[in-house]
């Protein structure tokens, strides 16, 4: 349903599939002075050795379909770039009950810009969701969205922000969203995601 939905709607997406663990890493920063420029990746089985990452534990080797989301992946009428997030992962058969999510990563190792980069990590998760709501990819009521905001250079917990258990469980109470900031995340089944 949600590869469907996203193959017709934005067919310049490129969905990878994979049933093993993925990496997510993003080379933007490290790559910007070099000649050869990279930008966000995946990596499966093997993680990246060079940089940072972002894992989704695979244990249960589902079929997992990742996209990667770039200048191009959501633009405005007049042809500019709109906010997304690094990447979306979704089982690739999927149903009404099945999980999508989103992950944005932002590589400081200094705690004292967590606050600006997380508070912006979660308005990029929260606008990619609405692209996809809005074109109607998924059911925002019955497909639970998962928000994560990585900081791949630190270790969890991240000092310096946190969001209120209020929040986060009117997010999910009213909106079917589980907002987190994590490092990594496993996926138990279609439906299931552990954080």
């Amino acid at each position: 349903m949600i590869k469907t939905n996203i193959l017709t709607k934005y067919t310049h997406h490129t969905i990878i599939d994979n049933d093993k663990n993925i990496y997510v890493a993003d080379y933007t920063n490290q790559t910007n002075h070099l000649p050869i420029k990279r930008s966000v990746e995946i990596f499966s089985p093997t993680p990246p050795t060079d940089i940072s990452y972002f894992t989704i534990l695979n244990n249960s080797n589902l079929m997992i379909s990742t996209i990667v989301f770039d200048n191009n992946s959501f633009t405005h009428t007049n042809g500019n770039s709109k906010s997304q997030c690094e990447s979306s992962s979704f089982p690739n058969i999927s149903n009404r009950k099945s999980w999508i999510l989103f992950t944005e990563l932002k590589y400081s190792s200094n705690p004292l810009n967590n606050q600006k980069n997380l508070e912006k990590a979660i308005k990029q998760l929260f606008r990619t969701r609405y692209h996809y709501i809005q074109s109607g990819v998924f059911n925002k009521k019955e497909n639970t969205s998962y928000l994560l905001a990585s900081l791949p250079e630190q270790r969890e917990p991240f000092a310096n922000f946190s969001l209120s258990p209020t929040y986060v469980l009117n997010l999910k109470n009213k909106h079917n969203i589980i907002l987190r900031q994590k490092n990594s995340i496993e996926v138990i089944d279609e439906s299931i995601i552990i954080i």
